[in-house]
């Protein structure tokens, strides 16, 4: 490898583009390609736009392939191999840095609200003759485009100390984007070394971004709705660009790992000590309590538990959660979703076989929505895999919530809420004004698929189209939710852990190994140590 440079368009919501220009020399080689990983977003790799070009100015088209969810192969298209000269490899994803945690806001004593961008390209094996990191923020430049000390005071950006002493750092002239030019910030690293981590932490006035979480330690809920950050390396709030920030870590996981050490360093010797003083003093009776003539065994009862209470409703099941509750065809709830989002003129439906739409907006109230919405590829598809994913998600959400309820009385609580064919609201206007609209969107339409009615507001002719076509274009999702948690799409689920066998063998094995161990093993060893041996 000869460079690697990347290139950061940050939007102020925390979404961004990411584009990598990787640079190799061969010599009597056969280069193909490599594998790309070891980034904490989620990309949504740009499969089209993807190519390499050599040094006399020869393109090949690239052949990107996920290989998991960590893990990309990057090659040249159609077996082609590089043999000598250089070769750049060049591909490009969208992904959102605030979901993971790489951008969020933070308070400050001093300037009050800030916005945090925390960032790292991946870490290469090859030594690079250099490795440049370029981000362009959603700031617009004043007239001019000048950057300067009081512009950087203005817009109060700061960086951590050891980004000044990793980087060069300068301010190039802003390409235009949509005719406008913004804050651009480059970080160069000369020489860099074989997994150099260029890891940059630098900050900006909050009031240029429209984020929706914060860093924040306080488990208390805020007044101002942010919900806390994503931090999945807190030990980099203790040394920001040392060792212990690159250590995967969140918070829960540091308190956890405190008090093992506390345990296994404080309280466990004195637990052995204790344990080993009562021993010697029971260790010459212990032998003569073996008496196995004239012991009867009792063979163990096998209790299986259940966290569920009879009678017991769970009321906090969204219309999504409530329908897969009711055993609404998965089909139909994807009908009714994309059906949902047409009426509040989310997206514009182009094709049904591959699902293709027309993304008018990324926002809806609803999350099972918002993760179909944040699925949209740039052309307009929704990979099956996405929506296998938002199908596990509301399976696991349904789990989380009725744990402990009767799952029985839970469904006759909701089949109640399905409304009569009779309640329709006197005008148009009032009915799409009030509160529950879109809710009852969903009730309306599970009416219709169990009893054949709908709502005069609510066309529900096109969710039947759409969910008769998504029955043979998306087999993995099932038919009913009793087929989604049986299929292979839902293995790693929440509905197909074996409850049964692990509550028989834990009371089998503990009881049988109770039973032998007790009276024999501890007899003979506190006899062996009370002696010597």
């Amino acid at each position: 490898m000869d460079w690697v440079e990347t290139t950061v368009f940050l939007q102020k919501d925390g979404s961004a583009i990411v584009e990598y220009a990787v640079k190799w020399n061969a010599s009597n080689a056969n280069l193909h390609g490599f594998y790309f990983e070891g980034f904490q977003e989620t990309p949504k790799m740009d499969y089209k736009s993807a190519f390499a070009q050599t040094g006399d100015g020869k393109k090949y088209k690239l052949e990107i392939k996920k290989l998991s969810d960590w893990k990309y192969d990057i090659v040249l298209a159609n077996g082609e191999a590089f043999s000598n000269g250089s070769i750049i490899y060049l591909f490009r994803y969208a992904t959102n840095l605030e979901d993971s945690g790489n951008v969020t806001y933070t308070d400050s004593d001093t300037y009050r609200r800030l916005a945090v961008f925390n960032w790292s390209p991946v870490q290469w094996e090859d030594r690079l003759q250099h490795q440049t990191v370029t981000v362009h923020f959603p700031i617009e430049l004043p007239a001019g485009g000048k950057v300067d000390a009081k512009y950087l005071e203005d817009i109060k950006f700061l960086t951590e100390k050891f980004v000044n002493d990793k980087f060069l750092i300068d301010y190039p002239e802003s390409k235009e984007i949509d005719k406008e030019k913004y804050f651009t910030v480059r970080f160069h690293k000369n020489n860099a070394p074989s997994r150099f981590h260029s890891q940059i932490q630098v900050y900006l006035d909050g009031k240029y971004f429209t984020l929706k979480t914060i860093a924040s330690v306080n488990p208390l809920p805020r007044s101002d709705g942010l919900t806390k950050a994503k931090e999945t390396h807190i030990l980099n709030r203790l040394g920001p660009g040392s060792f212990l920030a690159s250590v995967p870590m969140t918070l829960y996981t540091a308190i956890f790992v405190s008090i093992i050490m506390l345990l296994v360093f404080a309280l466990l010797p004195l637990f052995i000590m204790s344990r080993k003083h009562g021993s010697m003093l029971k260790a010459r009776e212990g032998v003569s309590q073996v008496d196995w003539e004239g012991t009867e065994w009792v063979p163990p009862k096998i209790q299986v538990g259940s966290f569920r209470k009879k009678g017991k409703v769970c009321d906090s099941l969204t219309p999504l959660e409530a329908g897969m509750l009711l055993d609404v065809p998965m089909p139909k709830l994807l009908g009714l979703m994309v059906g949902s989002m047409e009426e509040k003129k989310l997206i514009k439906l182009k094709s049904m076989s591959p699902l293709t739409v027309e993304l008018i907006s990324s926002s809806s109230k609803d999350i099972y929505e918002n993760m179909l919405l944040s699925a949209v590829e740039p052309d307009g598809k929704i990979p099956e895999e996405d929506v296998t994913k938002m199908f596990t998600a509301l399976a696991q959400g349904v789990e989380q919530k009725t744990w402990d309820a009767d799952l029985d009385a839970t469904k006759a609580f909701y089949q109640k809420k399905i409304p009569e064919k009779s309640e329709e609201p006197q005008s148009e206007s009032s009915y799409r004004s009030s509160r529950g609209y879109y809710d009852n969107y969903y009730w309306y339409g599970y009416g219709h698929h169990y009893y054949g009615y709908g709502n005069r507001y609510h066309n529900y002719d096109n969710t039947d189209k759409y969910s008769n076509n998504f029955k043979s274009t998306l087999p993995d999702i099932g038919n009913t939710f009793s087929d989604f948690a049986k299929s292979s799409a839902c293995y790693d689920g929440p509905f197909l852990q074996n409850v049964c066998h692990d509550a028989c063998h834990s009371a089998c094995h503990s009881a049988c190994h109770s039973a032998c161990h007790s009276a024999c093993h501890g007899a003979c060893h506190g006899a062996c140590v009370s002696s010597g041996h």
